[in-house]
């Protein structure tokens, strides 16, 4: 009888492994942080995904300027591509 891989290899998902570079990238980019930031999180407040997702929450918005960007008629934000360069062969323009 084959043994069961479940119970030999149990997934740890509410856990954060910070030795694993692929599981912090993804949790960086999942919660809007890098991955520098997510090591930080995990030496304060311990491997615990819950703790981290509330404290990566925090950190955003503790990072969030005051005046957001202004906002283009397209509705996307001002940005590199907004002072004078077209977007389509970023040429500037004429």
């Amino acid at each position: 009888m084959a043994a069961d891989a479940a119970k030999l290899y149990p997934r740890h998902r509410d856990r954060i492994s910070g030795s694993e570079d692929y599981v912090v990238r993804h949790f960086a980019r999942q919660n809007g942080i890098t991955p520098a930031q997510v090591h930080q999180l995990i030496r304060r407040y311990g491997s615990d995904r819950a703790k981290l997702v509330a404290a990566a929450k925090e950190l955003r918005t503790s990072l969030r300027p005051d005046n957001p960007k202004a906002m283009l008629a397209s509705g996307r934000r001002a940005g590199r591509f907004s002072a004078g360069v077209d977007a389509g062969n970023g040429l500037g323009r004429q």
